[in-house]
């Protein structure tokens, strides 16, 4: 039987933070079996928990925690926003001057990311459907993309936008 787990955003808090697991037990006053239960997910973190956990990294509590009080497996947009958060973090904190600039360089290139995960997701997404003609469509565009003939796709682009 396999045990392994996904890592889950509590974890990779801990690691973006540098902070052990038995620091933030103690921290907060959880037993490490409490810990290792939430992460392994034989228990939801109970609300108290939660408030203390997303205060100790400075986050939004539904970044943790999923609908039933469990704690979220790391996704590639989740991740992304952490980072974000963390950079936006140390960008407050950084001093006038070269780190802010390296941050905000930092910043762009995660948004940029954060979009193109959200393109990638929105087509997985559509392709799970399951519908043929929308494989096909989406065959298609990339055709017509990766080929350089983006002229009608580029007119659609066009419309959509005067309509907005």
């Amino acid at each position: 039987m396999n045990n392994t787990h996904a890592l889950t955003t509590l974890q990779y808090l801990a690691m973006v933070h540098q902070v052990s697991y038995t620091k933030v037990c103690k921290d907060l006053g959880v037993t490490p079996q409490q810990f290792s239960d939430w992460v392994k997910k034989r228990r939801p973190v109970p609300e108290e928990r939660l408030s203390l956990l997303a205060d100790y990294f400075k986050i939004a509590p539904h970044l943790l925690i999923g609908g039933n009080h469990y704690l979220r497996e790391l996704t590639t947009e989740l991740k992304l926003d952490i980072q974000l958060l963390v950079l936006e973090q140390q960008l407050e904190a950084a001093e006038d001057g070269a780190d802010q600039d390296g941050y905000r360089e930092k910043l762009a290139h995660l948004r940029r990311e954060r979009a193109q995960a959200q393109q990638v997701d929105r087509f997985t997404a559509l392709l799970e459907l399951g519908e043929p003609s929308v494989g096909k469509l989406c065959a298609a565009f990339l055709d017509q993309v990766e080929t350089g003939n983006t002229a009608q796709l580029e007119k659609l682009l066009l419309q959509k936008e005067e309509e907005a």
